[in-house]
């Protein structure tokens, strides 16, 4: 692996995001039939999902709004009309748009519908009429921003289509964790500074937002002893993640870069390097080993799995990520950092995802708190992995385990949660 390799990586790995990415690609596909359709009165609007999609964007809250409702989301997406802001369709919305959620869903007939899909787990068909005849159907799948159609009145229309999915996969995966390690001490990151950059601006948001609810969770609130305590630091490290988390799940204005697929992941990936490196006070190199590190880190953990799962990626690919910042800064031995990603898949493998909602922000911070203390065990031989049940000695064997359960044994899994929610 190389920079060249890692900037791929990066453009393919990190998007900016308005509210929960599930709820965000409904009033995206929304804006897009809308704008098609410029300033036509809209007759009926129908959405056909995953039931993946589906379940992650059934009570999520949508922004500006702060509450949930797959209706509502359409709704604002059309009053915005503005796809050019993809996954941030919802940045520019305001008081007047929300009050008018009401008349607009009153003048449109609404039909929402979900199923399962073979060929993919993430999939977004909308059609939309106007009250003059016009018809527009709209098809997003495999990720999130990845429109593969946009026909209006049975002609397709080829300016939507600059994202085909060809252009969208990785042209580089992740083959090793060895491969992550390697590339953190080579340090040669010249080019990368997006990166760096974003988790500076996430980092700086998140302590802005600590700050205007009163709470003293920051650095320099740290007493020198608690710095040296994991329990502490990582209690600390948890508001840092909760706070930006519970409000993109709770429907506030909050724009974040999300990671994988995830904004979740996006928080929690990008603060724990930044909050650890203020922590410790480690210099620039060091902090952007560990940034780098805990990037890579979760890309590979989430490479395996599907992009919408039936376990929760976001929580074990921010698990991993923090286990293995914390034992890096530790000790920086490989086979500490490697030992702390085993610990912690240890106790969260069957980590499950029951939709994105609210409660989300605790899975994400706790399994941050969580990533820390296994690195510690890990570096301090507290713990080990033996060979046996689902964890290998081998952590590449592991997190290919973890990708078969997500992505194979319990692909039926789904149907029985959105029953149970």
């Amino acid at each position: 692996m190389d920079r060249f390799q890692v900037a791929q990586l990066l453009k393919t790995n990190i998007t900016k995001t308005m509210g929960c990415t599930d709820i965000g690609v409904v009033g995206y596909i929304a804006s897009i039939g809308a704008y098609t359709l410029r300033n036509k009165e809209i007759k009926s609007v129908k959405l056909l999902m995953s039931e993946e999609l589906y379940k992650n964007s059934v009570n999520v809250g949508i922004p500006g709004l702060k509450e949930s409702g797959l209706d509502k989301a359409l709704a604002l997406g059309i009053l915005l009309k503005d796809p050019k802001k993809q996954l941030s369709v919802f940045e520019s919305v305001t008081n007047d748009d929300i009050e008018k959620i009401g008349s607009i869903l009153d003048k449109i007939d609404v039909e929402i519908k979900y199923k399962k899909f073979d060929h993919t787990v993430l999939y977004e068909e909308l059609n939309i009429t106007s009250t003059e005849g016009d018809e527009v159907t709209i098809v997003i799948q495999y990720s999130y921003d990845n429109v593969v159609k946009v026909v209006l009145n049975g002609d397709v229309l080829e300016e939507y289509e600059t994202k085909k999915l060809l252009e969208r996969i990785n042209k580089f995966t992740i083959s090793t964790f060895d491969e992550i390690i390697d590339f953190v001490e080579s340090e040669d990151f010249e080019g990368l500074d997006y990166l760096f950059e974003t988790a500076k601006i996430q980092y700086e948001n998140a302590r802005i937002e600590i700050i205007r609810e009163g709470g003293e969770y920051l650095v320099e609130h740290l007493r020198a002893e608690q710095k040296e305590c994991i329990y502490d630091l990582s209690n600390f490290l948890r508001m840092h993640i909760s706070v930006p988390s519970r409000m993109r799940m709770s429907g506030e204005v909050y724009t974040v870069y999300g990671v994988a697929g995830s904004g979740n992941l996006g928080i929690g990936t990008l603060i724990t390097p930044m909050f650890l490196s203020d922590a410790y006070e480690l210099n620039d190199l060091e902090r952007k080993k560990v940034i780098i590190l805990s990037f890579l880190t979760s890309v590979y953990v989430k490479q395996e799995m599907n992009i919408v799962t039936v376990l929760c990626g976001t929580g074990h690919a921010t698990g991993c990520s923090a286990a293995a910042v914390t034992s890096f800064i530790k000790s920086g031995l490989r086979e500490h950092i490697k030992e702390s990603i085993n610990i912690y898949l240890s106790s969260s493998m069957g980590f499950v995802c029951d939709g994105a909602k609210l409660s989300c922000t605790h899975k994400v911070s706790f399994a941050s708190m969580n990533g820390m203390i296994a690195g510690k065990m890990a570096v301090d031989d507290k713990s080990f992995c033996d060979g046996t049940g689902l964890n290998k000695i081998d952590v590449d064997k592991t997190i290919k385990n973890l990708g078969k359960l997500n992505n194979e044994i319990l692909n039926s899994a789904n149907k029985g949660i959105i029953e149970l929610i």
